[in-house]
């Protein structure tokens, strides 16, 4: 089992999950990482679904499935910035989609949703025409 969120993390601790997580991300659609303040950013179908930091990995979240996350007790993302302490719509991914195949998929295809949810959303708002139309009840 790999537990990368325990470990103080390396760079080579970083690569190996990174590696790990687009292995168990396979097949999902086209994937492609960057890396970005200090960390690697994960996107699929050039959507932004999750972020290695720390040796932790974080799932995009948004009002509809946000709940998900926090009713597992999985901790947000955040980061000290000038004045306090910023967060972002990203929550620790449990530790099971490490071990279940099915668990990776679940948590990512919620991740999926809730980047196009954001993205059509800012699509209308700018009148640009949405990459795919997305509605509340596909993935749940």
């Amino acid at each position: 089992m790999l537990d990368a969120h325990i470990r103080k993390p390396t760079m080579a601790t970083d690569a190996g999950l990174q590696g790990t997580v687009l292995q168990l991300l396979s097949g999902m659609g086209v994937l492609r990482q960057r890396k970005m303040f200090g960390g690697v950013y994960i996107y699929c179908d050039d959507l932004f679904i999750a972020t290695i930091h720390d040796g932790t990995l974080y799932f995009k979240a948004n009002a509809s499935t946000a709940a998900d996350f926090v009713a597992r007790g999985l901790p947000i993302f955040s980061y000290p910035k000038e004045g306090g302490i910023a967060t972002l719509q990203y929550y620790q991914a449990p530790s099971e989609v490490f071990i279940e195949p099915g668990a990776m998929k679940f948590w990512a295809d919620k991740a999926l949703f809730a980047a196009r949810q954001d993205a059509t959303a800012k699509a209308l708002k700018t009148g640009r025409t949405p990459k795919e139309s997305v509605t509340g009840d596909e993935i749940r």
